[in-house]
């Protein structure tokens, strides 16, 4: 749902969400905006995505509340999103995107 916050819609209550990770903002980003993010009780997955090289972090949280966490970082894989009852494979997420062999960390 969306909501008007300060003339901009805005979405509420999300099922999903996807960051795309900077280095000056990535510990920020999996540490303590995905701790605020957990009190969204509608928020069922969280996904981290990194620019420099094919990698996805993935965080689904299951019925008893627990949250599960994988990686993966094969250009090949495919992520079950849950939430949104489909698959994504990791060429969709990285359409377009060429890597420099030397940014992988």
């Amino acid at each position: 749902m969306f909501e008007d916050i300060g003339g901009a819609d805005a979405l509420f209550n999300p099922q999903l969400l996807v960051e795309v990770l900077s280095p000056s903002t990535e510990n920020y980003d999996r540490v303590k905006k995905f701790r605020h993010y957990k009190s969204i009780p509608a928020l069922r997955e969280y996904l981290l995505v990194e620019q420099g090289w094919p990698h996805v972090t993935h965080l689904f949280k299951r019925d008893d509340g627990l949250w599960i966490h994988t990686e993966v970082n094969d250009l090949e894989a495919v992520l079950t999103l849950t939430s949104l009852g489909c698959d994504l494979p990791l060429t969709e997420i990285y359409a377009g995107v060429s890597f420099d062999n030397t940014s992988k960390a």
